[in-house]
This record gives C-alpha cells, structure tokens and sequence, in this order.
C-alpha cells in the first residue's frame, strides 16, 4: 500500500516528474521457486537520483522564503525515504519543520519513523501535533492507529482506524488494518465485520484477495500463485509481491506459525519498495519476532540453571 494513501509518499511536482519506472514484463511468467513467485528487488531509477540531486542544488544555493525551503526539504525527505534513506529523510523533515513549524506532513513522516524505531511516546507526539495543525489530516489517523496496533493499544488503535475506514469504505486496504486492530480484542466479532466490509469492496481488484486470504476463502498456495497474473508490468509485480508476502505473513502470524511469518516477512523486505508501510513494518515485525525468540531462549537457560 503506497502513502498518497499512507499513501505514505505525496510526492511533490518535482519529485512526481522524477518518479522511477520499470521497464514492460516480457513474456515470460513470473519466477516460481518451490511454489513461491519471486522476483529481482525493485531498482533505482536513476532519475531518482538526479531529482535529488537537483533538489540539493536548489536547497542549497538559491534564495528561498522558508515556506518554500521548508516545501523542498520535505519533497527531499519523501525521496530519501523511498529510497530507504530513513535516517537522511528523518533529517529533512526536522529541518522542514525548523522552517514550518505547522507542517502537518512532517510530523506525520517523522511519526511514521519514530514508530519504527520503536520509540512510541515520541511519535505519538509527533502524530497528535500533526493533527492539532491539520484535523482533517486522514492519514495520520491510519499511522498513527498502526502504531497503537504495535504498541499493543488496540482499542484506541481501533478508533483511529475506524476514522481512517470510514473516509473511504471501499479501499481494502483500510478494511485490512481496522480488522488487524479488531482482531485482537474479538476475533468473531472481527471476522464477521470482516466480512460485512468485504461485501463493499470491488471483487476484482488484486488487494480484495488479501481480503479473501484472511477470510479463508483462499488457501495460501492459491494466493501466491494469484501474485504473478494479469500484471501490466515488472514494477507492480514487485510491488505485489510486497503487499502480498506482507499480509501472508500477518495471516501465518495469526494461526501461530512464525517460522513461515519470519521468512514471507523477509520475502516482503526483499522487494525493496521502501515507501510501502507492507515494506515498512516487515522489518518492525521481525525485530519483534526476533526478540520473541530471544526472550524464549533465554527463559529455557534460566530454567536449565535452576534445575
């Protein structure tokens, strides 16, 4: 799921001239190894690079007003970021808010960020001044609620999730994450929204099978093998590889195989299509199945000590 939505990444007129692209697919089928569809991590465009460049040059040399300063720092800041560049785009953001202290925008990168890195307190504070700026500001409300959803406040999770759902009942995705935040308090209760919500989305769409697949209407080697059809390019293979790898391992999560979570998260991570949250929180997830597993082998040595 990109951000114009989370869309995590608005890019700016400059930044949108630049956007990257990914040559047609050829005839060839998409790679399956051992019933998984795989594929070459997406590429940086080069242009990309050039738009930053440009960027740095103008940021650097001309004279600005600090709105417009602040403007490009930020149009930056979502480059870096969609690059993987997360620490230099942290570093833009909080220079853009220097310039515009009532940068709605920034906050709520830099909200997207502090979660990441596990710092929670900070970036509720990052989310909650976003939205004093701008109330109207939906996608805080999805960020933001992610992060009650990881630091385990899924009843307030849910509240801002339902506020993100309600904006747009058709959109999957929303329908996905506020049924992530609903699950865990009432799994039948969920399930039956679930399936409710469901009934208002187009059936045609890629992103409703994610819907399906959580649903159990799909098995998951039919899933998978739904990824490699009907696609118009190599970019959004590879971009649906993310998504769906994503959710996969969110779906194996939750029936307690984490050893098939750990590796569609790491699946996900390969893709390397940064601005998507699906790419975002692969990583948060497996640091936190990671420490999960720590916690247990440590808990078995200090038993055997005892005994």
């Amino acid at each position: 799921m990109k951000r114009v939505s989370l869309s995590l990444v608005l890019l700016s007129t400059i930044v949108t001239g630049c956007a990257s692209k990914q040559s047609v697919l050829d005839n060839s089928e998409p790679h399956v190894v051992n019933n998984v569809v795989i594929s070459e991590p997406l590429n940086v465009d080069y242009k990309s690079e050039l738009a930053i460049a440009k960027l740095t040059q103008i940021i650097s040399h001309a004279k600005l007003e600090k709105e417009k300063l602040a403007e490009l720092l930020y149009d930056r800041g979502v480059m870096y970021d969609s690059l993987g560049l997360r620490s230099l785009a942290q570093l833009d953001f909080r220079r853009a808010l220097e310039h515009k202290p009532d940068f709605a925008d920034a906050y709520n990168f830099i909200g997207i960020h502090l979660t990441l890195m596990g710092q929670y307190a900070q970036a509720f504070e990052a989310f909650d001044s976003a939205l004093e700026i701008d109330p109207e500001h939906q996608y805080v409300h999805l960020n933001r609620g992610i992060a009650l959803h990881y630091y385990g406040r899924n009843g307030l999770a849910m509240e801002d999730l339902e506020t993100f759902y309600v904006k747009k009942p058709d959109d999957p995705y929303r329908v996905i994450w506020l049924y992530f935040s609903e699950v865990e308090n009432d799994a039948e209760g969920a399930k039956l929204r679930l399936i409710y919500n469901a009934s208002q989305l187009n059936p045609n769409s890629w992103s409703y099978q994610i819907v399906e697949l959580l649903l159990g209407n799909l098995t998951e080697q039919t899933f998978i093998n739904n990824m490699g059809k009907n696609l118009k390019s190599s970019r959004e293979l590879v971009e649906r590889l993310c998504e769906g790898y994503f959710y996969l391992a969110k779906f194996k999560l939750a029936m307690g195989d984490e050893e098939a979570a750990k590796n569609y998260f790491r699946l996900a991570l390969g893709t390397s299509v940064h601005e998507f949250v699906e790419h975002k929180y692969s990583r948060l997830e497996l640091n936190k199945l990671y420490e999960i597993a720590r916690q247990r082998y440590a808990n078995v040595e200090a038993s055997q000590e005892t005994n």
